[in-house]
Order: C-alpha cells, then sequence, then structure tokens
C-alpha cells in the first residue's frame, strides 16, 4: 500500500507515524491517506488521456458508497471528478461537499420517491433506471414537480462471474440489476412517449473487482450494438455510463490492464460519438485506508492462538461478509519471529474473525496493529452491534493530520433511542 511505509522502526502514514495518530486518537480507528487517493486517480486519468482523444475523455464519477466521508468526497472533486450516489443521504452528502447537481448521477436500485423529488430538485445530471415501474414512478414525480428528467437505462450484458465474488457481480442475467436489450428497447420507447422524460443512452456495470479486462469487452460490444439499434429505431443515444469495478490488491490478486482497458474503451465506446462516464470507487479509496487497532489480549489453547483486537466485525464486516482477504501488520516490531494466529474482535459471534491460520509476527497486549485496504467497504458499512460506537475517521496529508469524523460514544446511540410512557 503507497502511502503506508516502515519508518524509524514504525509504520507511517505519508510522514506520520500509526504510533502518533493512536496515542492522540486513541483505537480502533479509521485512518485514510490523501496522497494514495490522489495517486489512484492519476493512474487511471493517466491510461485514458494515453488512448483517449482530449475531447472525449470520459467523466469519471466516483462511486461514493465505497466511502461516503464528505472530506474524501470534497479531496475527489478538487481532482475534477463527478459523483454517483444510490440514495438520498449520498446525494445531500455530495451536495454539502460542493458538487453541483450537473455533476451527480443517480444509479440507485429501487429509489424512494424522497430521493427522487431531491434528486430532481438538484437537477441532476441522470437516473440510471432499472425497470419500467421505476421509470412511470419517476415520470409521474418529475410531473407532479414540472420538471424533466434526463435517463439512462441499465443494459445487463448477462456477463456472468464477472466480479470478485458472487456477492459483488451484477452483470449475469440472473442478477438483480439492469434491463435485456429487447426491454430496453420498449422502455425507451415509453419513455419517449412520456411528457416528463428525456431518455439519452444506456448504462452498465458488470461488477467489483473485475481483474481480467477481456470481461469487459463482451460488454462495450453489447452496448454498441444497443446503441446502433437503437438509433436504427429513431432513438437519441448521446451519453453512455460504462460503469467502474477496477480492482485494488488485498492479498495477491491481479490488477487491470488499465492500459488495455483504455484502448477498448477508445475502439469500441469511443467511436459511438457519445458522452462517456465512468465510475470508479473502490479504485480510487481502497487502499487509501487502514483500520488501525490495538491487541486486548492474546488468548492461547492447545489448538489455536487468538490474537483478540478491539476492532471488530462491526466495525469491518467484509471478511465475515465476503469471506475478504485483507492484509494484517503490526505498526511496530515488524520483523519480530512469525506465529500462527487467528484473528478475532471481542464480539460475541463466531464471524468475528479476521483471519484464520494467519502467520504473522509476534504481537502481546496493547501492541497496535493495522488491517490493511480498509478505505472502501470499511466505516461505510459499519454498524453499532452490540452498541458499539462508530469509529473516528483521520486523513492525513502528508504532515497534515484532521479528525473527519469524530469518535462515537455510547451516550450518543442511546441518546438516539427512546422508552414510550407506556411501556
Amino acid at each position: 500500500m503507497t502511502g503506508f511505509h516502515e519508518k524509524n522502526g514504525a509504520l507511517h502514514v505519508d510522514d506520520v507515524p500509526l504510533t502518533r495518530i493512536a496515542e492522540e486518537y486513541g483505537t480502533p480507528a479509521y485512518v485514510y491517506s490523501a496522497s494514495v487517493i490522489r495517486a489512484q486517480h492519476k493512474r487511471l486519468k493517466n491510461a485514458l488521456e494515453k488512448a483517449i482523444p482530449a475531447d472525449r475523455q470520459p467523466m469519471l464519477c466516483y462511486a461514493c458508497k465505497a466511502n461516503t466521508n464528505i472530506a474524501i468526497l470534497r479531496l475527489l472533486k478538487t481532482l475534477g471528478t463527478g459523483l454517483e450516489i444510490v440514495s438520498e443521504g449520498e446525494l445531500a452528502k455530495g451536495l454539502k461537499a460542493g458538487f453541483s447537481g450537473s455533476e451527480i448521477i443517480s444509479t440507485s436500485f429501487g429509489k424512494t420517491p424522497d430521493e427522487i423529488r431531491a434528486c430532481l430538485d438538484a437537477d441532476i445530471a441522470q437516473f440510471n433506471i432499472e425497470s419500467f415501474t421505476e421509470l412511470e414512478q419517476l415520470n409521474e414525480t418529475a410531473k407532479e414537480m414540472g420538471k424533466t428528467a434526463r435517463v439512462l437505462f441499465r443494459l445487463n450484458p448477462n456477463i456472468g462471474d464477472s466480479g470478485g465474488h458472487a456477492k459483488i457481480s451484477t452483470g449475469g442475467k440472473r442478477d438483480k440489476f439492469g434491463m435485456s436489450a429487447a426491454t430496453i428497447m420498449e422502455a425507451y420507447k415509453r419513455a419517449d412517449e412520456f411528457s416528463h422524460l428525456e431518455p439519452i443512452g444506456l448504462s452498465m456495470h458488470i461488477g467489483s473487482q473485475v481483474a481480467q479486462v477481456e470481461k469487459f469487452k463482451p460488454g462495450f460490444e453489447k452496448m454498441a450494438e444497443m446503441v446502433g439499434d437503437l438509433r436504427k429505431a429513431g432513438y437519441s443515444v448521446t451519453r453512455l455510463d460504462i460503469g467502474g469495478g477496477f480492482p485494488i490488491i488485498y492479498n495477491d490478486e491481479k490488477l487491470l490492464d488499465l492500459d488495455e482497458y483504455a484502448r477498448w474503451v477508445n475502439d469500441i465506446v469511443v467511436p459511438l460519438e457519445t458522452e462517456i462516464q465512468m465510475e470508479p470507487g473502490r479504485y480510487f479509496v481502497g487502499n487509501s485506508g487502514v483500520l488501525l487497532t490495538k491487541v486486548l489480549y492474546v488468548k492461547e489453547t492447545q489448538d489455536q492462538d487468538f490474537l483478540v483486537l478491539d476492532a471488530a466485525m462491526n466495525d469491518l464486516i467484509r471478511p465475515t461478509l465476503y469471506e475478504a482477504y485483507h492484509g494484517i501488520r503490526p505498526v511496530e516490531n515488524l520483523n519480530a519471529p512469525k506465529q500462527l494466529y487467528d484473528v478475532v474482535g471481542p464480539i460475541c459471534e463466531s464471524g468475528d474473525t479476521f483471519t484464520k491460520g494467519r502467520e504473522l509476527p509476534q504481537m502481546k497486549m496493547n501492541d497496535l496493529a493495522v488491517i490493511e485496504s480498509a478505505g472502501a467497504y470499511g466505516s461505510a458499512m459499519a454498524s453499532n452491534y452490540n452498541t458499539r460506537p462508530l469509529l473516528p475517521e483521520i486523513l492525513v496529508d502528508g504532515d497534515k493530520i484532521a479528525v473527519i469524523r469524530k469518535r462515537q460514544n455510547i451516550e450518543d446511540i442511546i441518546n438516539q433511542e427512546s422508552i414510550p410512557d407506556w411501556v
């Protein structure tokens, strides 16, 4: 993970030792490197700029469900990104971070009436649509508000096994996302007949952690074929959202060949002469963050040694939910003799396990450790399970440190609840 490195015997984030972060802000805590986010953005932009003409560059709309902290959103806005949202709350955060409606796209599955109204009020760039019912609801709400909604239809290209895990694969015909080509043709017809909708194009997202660049090519080709069919039928197609899904390294995964990906965009999508959007999320932020934690104690048994951390599955659910691998390292004594551990949290669930049988440098009570690659789907998916407070989020940029979300306390949790007078 660039941005996180050993210096003077301890792990640092940029120029700041993680020991200092723990001392000043406590553990567990999420810690992010602004330099990593900038480097990831630059890497993708460079690949696109090498392969695609300057006047046809895609708009990079950060898929903010990966990490919705408004400081992270603002940082990405300063880099020139747009924003992809999937809820009314993400819209509110995006506007707070300084994005204009024209820089925001909504791709949520099952949009609520309140969410639709809020997006129409903000005059967002477009709604990516998944069903006829959604289309009708959008038209009715836009009519009530005296507005016109721009819509793209999500094409399901039927590319099975396209994500890094079954739960993040979205491009197969049995996945809940998207519409078939025939259904989109009918949807375009209906939208064209509605008074408050403007159908302008197609979207597609085949999954996440897609490392095989060849997985994208058939999707692009099916999208291009659909564009041709729509235009032959007399419909206008002026915008294409080609999704995201670019992988990061958690363990030993292969990274996507961005240069080859960009060439295929140039060869297949650019000739369609539309605006182009992309939705990178995890790729920008995943390796920018660690979950900084402390060893509560080591439980030794005849069969296994357990490294018990103060972080738990409510703080980082990915290992429990997706069987996900995350690197784990001590903050100090990185060259200590190795030992096999099951690394677990303090929650009363056998599933509160970060890894089993992992060989790690020996650690003891009060030692600091990091769970790596936690910048995406870490804090964003956290909960108060076991009435555990949500963690602080800390952003580091060189030698600058900022708390971008304060640590929740137990009183904060209790104050959200009430006892009715009849109990």
